[in-house]
Protein backbone atom coordinates (compact mmCIF):
# COMPACT_ATOMS: atom_id res chain seq x y z
CA UNK A 1 0.00 0.00 0.00
CA UNK A 2 1.76 2.92 -1.58
CA UNK A 3 -0.14 5.25 0.96
CA UNK A 4 1.26 4.02 3.65
CA UNK A 5 5.01 3.87 2.76
CA UNK A 6 6.61 6.94 4.61
CA UNK A 7 3.61 9.13 5.39
CA UNK A 8 -0.11 8.85 5.29
CA UNK A 9 -1.27 10.41 1.80
CA UNK A 10 -5.65 10.25 2.37
CA UNK A 11 -6.39 10.69 -1.12
CA UNK A 12 -3.90 7.84 -2.30
CA UNK A 13 -5.07 5.58 0.10
CA UNK A 14 -9.18 6.37 -1.40
CA UNK A 15 -7.61 5.94 -4.61
CA UNK A 16 -5.88 2.54 -3.43
CA UNK A 17 -9.44 1.61 -1.63
CA UNK A 18 -10.65 1.17 -5.31
CA UNK A 19 -8.63 -2.09 -6.41
CA UNK A 20 -8.55 -3.39 -2.62
CA UNK A 21 -12.75 -3.36 -2.34
CA UNK A 22 -12.83 -4.84 -5.50
CA UNK A 23 -10.34 -7.34 -4.55
CA UNK A 24 -12.37 -8.52 -1.47
CA UNK A 25 -15.78 -8.10 -3.76
CA UNK A 26 -14.48 -10.68 -6.37
CA UNK A 27 -13.21 -13.02 -3.95
CA UNK A 28 -16.86 -12.75 -2.48
CA UNK A 29 -18.24 -13.61 -5.84
CA UNK A 30 -19.91 -10.08 -6.24
CA UNK A 31 -20.29 -8.91 -10.03
CA UNK A 32 -20.80 -5.24 -9.06
CA UNK A 33 -16.89 -3.97 -7.67
CA UNK A 34 -16.08 -0.50 -7.24
CA UNK A 35 -13.65 -1.03 -10.60
CA UNK A 36 -16.89 -2.38 -12.41
CA UNK A 37 -19.05 0.53 -11.20
CA UNK A 38 -16.55 3.20 -12.49
CA UNK A 39 -16.51 1.30 -16.15
CA UNK A 40 -20.71 1.86 -15.67
CA UNK A 41 -20.14 5.63 -14.38
CA UNK A 42 -18.36 6.45 -17.54
CA UNK A 43 -20.93 4.69 -20.08
CA UNK A 44 -23.81 6.27 -18.27
CA UNK A 45 -21.26 10.00 -18.97
CA UNK A 46 -21.23 8.95 -22.68
CA UNK A 47 -24.57 7.79 -22.91
CA UNK A 48 -26.33 10.54 -20.71
CA UNK A 49 -29.34 10.25 -18.50
CA UNK A 50 -31.63 7.80 -20.48
CA UNK A 51 -29.07 4.96 -19.67
CA UNK A 52 -29.71 5.13 -15.81
CA UNK A 53 -32.80 2.39 -16.33
CA UNK A 54 -30.21 0.33 -18.32
CA UNK A 55 -27.80 0.35 -15.77
CA UNK A 56 -30.31 0.45 -12.54
CA UNK A 57 -28.94 -3.41 -11.25
CA UNK A 58 -25.65 -1.29 -10.98
CA UNK A 59 -26.55 1.68 -9.57
CA UNK A 60 -28.58 -0.31 -6.73
CA UNK A 61 -25.71 -2.66 -5.76
CA UNK A 62 -23.73 0.53 -5.24
CA UNK A 63 -26.40 1.90 -3.23
CA UNK A 64 -26.79 -1.31 -1.22
CA UNK A 65 -23.13 -2.00 -0.54
CA UNK A 66 -23.11 1.71 0.34
CA UNK A 67 -25.44 1.67 2.93
CA UNK A 68 -23.51 -2.29 4.05
CA UNK A 69 -20.44 -0.30 4.52
CA UNK A 70 -21.80 2.52 6.68
CA UNK A 71 -23.44 0.00 9.02
CA UNK A 72 -20.16 -1.82 9.11
CA UNK A 73 -17.96 1.80 9.87
CA UNK A 74 -20.49 2.39 12.80
CA UNK A 75 -20.27 -0.62 14.23
CA UNK A 76 -16.27 -0.09 14.12
CA UNK A 77 -17.49 3.21 15.56
CA UNK A 78 -18.82 1.41 18.49
CA UNK A 79 -15.95 -1.02 19.05
CA UNK A 80 -13.36 1.69 19.22
CA UNK A 81 -15.67 3.49 21.66
CA UNK A 82 -15.22 0.91 24.06
CA UNK A 83 -11.53 1.90 25.16
CA UNK A 84 -12.79 5.06 25.96
CA UNK A 85 -14.56 5.55 29.30
CA UNK A 86 -17.97 6.68 28.85
CA UNK A 87 -19.73 5.71 32.05
CA UNK A 88 -19.28 8.65 34.52
CA UNK A 89 -21.08 6.58 37.49
CA UNK A 90 -17.85 3.90 37.38
CA UNK A 91 -15.03 4.30 39.15
CA UNK A 92 -11.48 3.70 37.31
CA UNK A 93 -13.30 2.45 34.53
CA UNK A 94 -10.46 1.25 32.15
CA UNK A 95 -9.19 3.45 28.90
CA UNK A 96 -7.03 3.25 26.20
CA UNK A 97 -4.86 5.58 28.00
CA UNK A 98 -4.17 3.84 30.72
CA UNK A 99 -2.35 0.13 28.78
CA UNK A 100 -0.22 0.22 26.05
CA UNK A 101 -2.65 -3.05 25.07
CA UNK A 102 -5.82 -1.04 25.21
CA UNK A 103 -4.36 1.67 23.00
CA UNK A 104 -2.89 -0.69 20.15
CA UNK A 105 -6.35 -1.78 20.16
CA UNK A 106 -8.21 1.65 20.04
CA UNK A 107 -6.09 2.78 17.45
CA UNK A 108 -6.37 -0.46 15.06
CA UNK A 109 -10.03 0.11 15.79
CA UNK A 110 -9.89 3.86 14.31
CA UNK A 111 -8.55 2.48 11.43
CA UNK A 112 -10.77 0.13 10.41
CA UNK A 113 -12.98 2.94 10.51
CA UNK A 114 -10.88 4.36 7.83
CA UNK A 115 -10.77 1.29 6.41
CA UNK A 116 -14.68 1.49 5.77
CA UNK A 117 -14.57 5.12 5.30
CA UNK A 118 -12.51 4.21 1.80
CA UNK A 119 -14.58 1.26 0.97
CA UNK A 120 -17.74 3.54 0.85
CA UNK A 121 -15.98 6.17 -1.10
CA UNK A 122 -14.93 3.38 -3.79
CA UNK A 123 -18.56 2.33 -4.44
CA UNK A 124 -20.28 5.71 -3.68
CA UNK A 125 -17.12 6.25 -7.17
CA UNK A 126 -15.38 9.39 -5.19
CA UNK A 127 -11.86 9.53 -6.10
CA UNK A 128 -9.16 10.83 -3.65
CA UNK A 129 -8.74 13.96 -5.98
CA UNK A 130 -12.52 14.48 -5.58
CA UNK A 131 -12.32 14.06 -1.72
CA UNK A 132 -9.46 15.95 -1.10
CA UNK A 133 -11.30 19.23 -3.37
CA UNK A 134 -14.40 18.42 -1.10
CA UNK A 135 -12.53 18.65 2.43
CA UNK A 136 -10.31 21.52 1.06
CA UNK A 137 -13.75 23.48 0.55
CA UNK A 138 -15.59 21.99 3.57
CA UNK A 139 -12.94 23.22 5.85
CA UNK A 140 -12.66 26.70 4.32
CA UNK A 141 -16.36 27.05 4.51
CA UNK A 142 -16.21 25.85 7.97
CA UNK A 143 -13.44 28.39 9.03
CA UNK A 144 -15.88 31.12 8.26
CA UNK A 145 -19.08 30.02 9.22
CA UNK A 146 -20.20 32.39 12.38
CA UNK A 147 -22.26 29.74 14.33
CA UNK A 148 -18.92 27.98 15.13
CA UNK A 149 -17.46 29.54 18.22
CA UNK A 150 -13.80 30.52 16.82
CA UNK A 151 -15.46 33.05 13.83
CA UNK A 152 -18.31 34.18 15.66
CA UNK A 153 -21.35 34.60 17.56
CA UNK A 154 -24.32 33.94 15.59
CA UNK A 155 -26.38 31.17 17.09
CA UNK A 156 -26.82 27.69 15.79
CA UNK A 157 -30.18 26.88 13.91
CA UNK A 158 -32.68 26.62 16.28
CA UNK A 159 -34.58 23.03 14.85
CA UNK A 160 -31.78 20.44 14.74
CA UNK A 161 -34.42 18.42 12.47
CA UNK A 162 -34.67 21.19 10.28
CA UNK A 163 -30.84 20.80 9.83
CA UNK A 164 -30.69 17.32 8.87
CA UNK A 165 -33.49 17.63 6.24
CA UNK A 166 -31.04 19.90 4.83
CA UNK A 167 -32.80 23.02 4.99
CA UNK A 168 -30.76 25.28 7.20
CA UNK A 169 -27.86 28.21 6.42
CA UNK A 170 -25.56 25.59 5.93
CA UNK A 171 -26.69 23.35 3.14
CA UNK A 172 -26.12 25.74 0.58
CA UNK A 173 -22.48 25.29 0.83
CA UNK A 174 -21.22 23.41 -2.15
CA UNK A 175 -18.13 22.68 -3.43
CA UNK A 176 -16.79 24.68 -5.78
CA UNK A 177 -14.93 23.36 -8.88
Amino acid sequence: MKSLENTFDYALFVNEGFEAQSKYAKKAGEKWTPEELVRVDALRAVGGDETSDFFDEALQARYAKIIEHMGHLVEEMVEARVYVPRRSWKNNEPSYLDNDDLRKEFVAEMFDILLFHRAILAYAGVSGEEFLEAARAKMKYNSQRKDHNVNGDEPAVADPAAELQGDCPSAVFHVQV
